[in-house]
């Protein structure tokens, strides 16, 4: 960083993102940089950033094992496959260590991106969450958003529709560590939260959970999609069921009226209506046909499941108190579903 962007930084509050080199954690930088000029941005994550960013500290939490200097004739050796998996490791961070990042950044706000990480290890990602919840209080830090997914809640037969955000959490064992790193709330959702040393009120922070249905994007989509989508599709050919969907333009700026209105609680996040499987078929019939067959074998119960206890979730909690409107409904972003994310070969 230059002496002008160090001066230029001092001059900010910052906004960091946490799995900023993700997908999503990606696209929530470049709107952060779009709408909020106010504000410096902070990019957290163990891979490099996808996108350049103007108005940014980048952190990249790894660790050279070997050390030293390389010889051009130590290239070919470690361009090879395998060799990345010698020379560099991860390193576990300390609360200190992130406090004083935060602190450093005067960060004021941090995204979460939480179970839409879509790095090659989301469980060691996700087990850190809460070092990242407690540094931040230690650090002062005014407002968390936590990324969390509608998995939270289960799919099963003993779900209402829609499932409110008064609705207990019930996950399969499987996604039982989704709900696990979820952070505490503070009151009033929440027990109170023993005293930190050093910071004034432990409980000022405020904490907001946004369990989202499917997040697709213009190329991209949640990792939930991968799990849930395509084998629903497979085992639900038979049988037609409503499925939501959320676009990921109207995720991030969920995200920001979170932080400018500095929310507190768990909030469902979805556009508004469904779109039934058998319009999705009727969309992009021939890449389903190929893709939902290799899911359906791979994970086929999860799939059979949804197909049976459709999962739709309400978002008029999050509407009325972030006075939200969706731009894309359910319909509209499974269109754009299907005709980017579908329609590229793989």
């Amino acid at each position: 960083m230059t002496p002008t962007e160090t001066a230029a930084q001092a001059r900010f509050k910052a906004m960091a993102v946490v799995g900023a080199s993700s997908g999503f954690g990606a696209r929530m930088l470049l709107h952060l940089e779009a709408e909020r000029p106010d504000y410096w941005l902070v990019a957290i994550a163990d891979r490099p950033m996808r996108w350049p960013v103007e108005r940014v500290s980048s952190y990249r939490f790894a660790q050279n094992r070997a050390g030293g200097t390389f010889a051009l004739a130590d290239l070919p050796h470690l361009m090879r496959s395998q060799a990345w998996d010698l020379f560099s490791e991860r390193r576990e961070l300390t609360i200190t260590e992130m406090t004083n990042v935060l602190q450093l950044e005067n960060v004021d706000s941090i995204v979460h991106v939480g179970s839409h990480y879509d790095g090659p290890d989301p469980e060691a990602f996700l087990e850190r969450t809460s070092r990242w919840i407690d540094a931040a209080r230690i650090a002062g830090v005014r407002q968390v958003v936590y990324l969390s997914d509608i998995r939270a809640y289960g799919i099963g037969k003993s779900n209402p529709i829609p499932v409110t955000e008064r609705s207990r959490a019930n996950p399969a064992p499987q996604h039982r560590y989704l709900v696990t790193a979820e952070p505490a709330l503070p009151p009033p959702d929440g027990p109170p939260i023993p005293p930190v040393p050093g910071v004034e009120d432990a409980n000022a922070m405020r904490i907001a959970i946004l369990r989202t249905a499917m997040s697709v994007g213009s190329g991209s989509s949640s990792p939930v999609v991968d799990e849930l989508f395509y084998p629903a599709i497979s085992a639900g050919r038979k049988r037609e069921f409503p499925i939501q969907f959320l676009h990921q333009h109207d995720l991030a700026r969920a995200v920001e009226a979170t932080i400018n209105r500095r929310l507190s609680g768990i909030f469902n996040i979805v556009g508004d209506g469904a779109i039934s499987s058998k319009e999705i078929l009727g969309m992009c019939e021939d890449t389903l046909a190929s893709r939902s067959g290799l899911a359906g074998r791979l994970r086929r119960s999860a799939g059979a499941e949804l197909a049976k206890h459709p999962l739709i979730v309400g978002a008029n909690k999050f509407k009325q108190q972030a006075q939200f409107k969706f731009k894309y409904s359910s319909v509209r972003a499974a269109r754009v579903f299907c005709h980017t994310v579908l329609m590229e070969p793989g």
